[in-house]
């Protein structure tokens, strides 16, 4: 029973460690997968970060490129000497406006217009156009001719009863030459187009203003979108499906910047499916991350079997040294220590559970040895042990004290009566011949028992009582069982002969 309960015991312990290393493989695969989703997660956020500011970037160099191109006409000394008269000659129209800024860079309009928005010229998509329809244009761009009469008002400094213009700083890293920083800039949506808008005052190149010129004529330009514009973005920027959409209607899945200054949600935006670099991140380190999570599990499931089969196999040597303890290795019956221990405990509750002492020797035995050698002997003992043992079994424990000693404890259950049947039993069986290598080995037994409490109810008192019981079946002839009530009979048969 106590081995079966250590067994029980060292199962649920290897049982514990599987556990424990089966944990341990989860918290690294768990941890492995964590760091990947922080490190997918992390990725995507700095790549919309960094798309985000991108497209901004190329936002306004698409604006300051349109300001550079218009700057062409808007700041030269040809195109404010046209507009002395706020007239402009065919001449100019077709050469400047319609033969180089439509078919060189592709103004859909180009408007002249003085500051309450009184249109002087309108070319539409490299046609002469009624003045009116540049008008209905002209309302999209209310705001940057205000801002540009600003900035023109405010770069205005007098010199000598006329006006000059603060000339730009030079600056010698710059890819581009210097405009004045008159103008107004921003992207609209302009016959269903999202497009630049630029508005600048018509300046000569000296930046010197007459006095009766003091009145600006703005330049109003309208750069739109097209599609090879689009492609080329996407391919420079390496993102994708890139267009123009009011805030509201935004794809879902997408990412957009704010393109002008509104925060109404018909303001428009530029929007573009991210490249999402995560998912790149993700498809380049999963096959690693599962590599590692399945070697680390590997090695998990290799240390729980190497670490089970080592504890397994120290809990079975414990068990077997704790086993060996008590018990004779010969015979597998308890030793004296295992005996002492169960008589300590039977002893302890002698009051409530009385039972029986046999004391055992086998006659003859001896002999055996010296006829036959030690392994005879060791056969006989063995299977001498077997025979009590499997008498006793269910009523009683059996014990080798070493030579050719045993004792047997009976418990409460086995009455006086039946203590001394079992015990002439024991004397038949230890009779019966022992097979041994073609031999019939033939011994006998002489048994001697106390009965607890009435002969003792310790260690001391009971077990001499059993031994002098044995020793008094010795010499009244072998092969039987005396008492310890024998023992008194004995004492007066002896007084009576000493007497006589």
């Amino acid at each position: 029973m106590a081995a079966r309960a250590g067994k029980r015991k060292a199962g649920r312990a290897v049982l514990g460690i599987h556990a424990a290393c089966t944990l341990v493989a989860l918290m690294i695969i768990a941890s492995l997968a964590f760091v990947l989703d922080r490190s997918v997660t992390e990725a995507d956020r700095f790549g919309l970060t960094a798309e985000r500011k991108l497209v901004e970037s190329e936002m306004q160099h698409q604006i300051d490129a349109v300001v550079q191109y218009q700057a062409e006409l808007s700041y030269w000394d040809k195109s404010f000497a046209q507009l002395e008269t706020q007239t402009f000659t065919d001449a100019f129209v077709k050469e400047e406006l319609t033969d180089w800024l439509w078919k060189d860079f592709g103004f859909s309009w180009m408007i002249f217009a003085d500051a309450s928005d009184r249109t002087l010229l309108a070319v539409q998509n490299g046609g002469k156009v009624d003045p009116q329809d540049g008008a209905r244009t002209l309302k999209w761009a209310d705001d940057l001719i205000e801002k540009a009469n600003d900035s023109y008002e405010a770069a205005l400094v007098a010199k000598g009863g006329a006006w000059a213009l603060r000339s730009v700083e030079v600056d010698r890293d710059a890819l581009t030459a210097p405009v004045p920083n008159i103008h107004a800039a921003d992207l609209r949506m302009i016959d269903g187009k999202m497009s630049i808008v630029v508005v600048q005052a018509v300046v000569p190149k000296t930046l010197d203003i007459p006095a009766s010129r003091r009145k600006p004529v703005f330049m109003i330009t309208v750069k739109p979108f097209t599609v090879r514009m689009i492609g080329d973005i996407e391919d420079r920027l390496g993102i994708f499906k890139l267009g123009f959409a009011p805030l509201r209607q935004v794809p879902e899945g997408s990412i957009h910047v704010a393109v002008s200054d509104c925060s109404q949600p018909a303001c428009m935006v530029a929007a573009w499916t991210p490249r999402a670099p995560g998912s790149f991140v993700r498809s380049e380190t999963l096959p690693s991350v599962i590599v590692i999570a399945m070697a680390g599990a590997l090695v998990m499931a290799f240390i729980a079997a190497r670490f089970g089969a080592v504890f397994s196999a120290l809990q079975t040597s414990e068990a077997e040294n704790r086993h060996l303890a008590k018990h004779d290795r010969l015979t597998g019956l308890f030793n004296r220590a295992g005996f002492d221990a169960v008589l300590e405990a039977s002893l302890a509750k002698v009051r409530e559970r009385p039972f029986s002492l046999l004391c055992i020797d086998l006659d003859k035995f001896k002999a055996v040895n010296d006829t036959y050698g030690h392994p005879a002997g060791d056969a006989v003992l063995k299977t001498i042990a077997s025979r009590f043992a499997a008498r006793v079994a269910g009523h009683g424990v059996a014990a080798r004290l070493g030579g050719d000693e045993f004792t047997i404890i009976l418990d409460h259950t086995v009455s006086r009566e039946q203590a001394l049947a079992l015990a002439n039993v024991l004397i038949i069986e230890a009779q019966v011949p022992v097979p041994f290598e073609g031999q019939l080995l033939r011994i006998g037994s002489s048994i001697g028992v106390a009965f607890a409490p009435d002969h003792g109810s310790i260690a001391r008192e009971i077990v001499p009582l059993a031994d002098q019981a044995l020793y008094l079946a010795k010499n009244r002839g072998r092969n039987r069982v005396q008492t310890a009530d024998d023992l008194v009979s004995a004492e007066r048969l002896l007084e009576t002969g000493q007497a006589a």
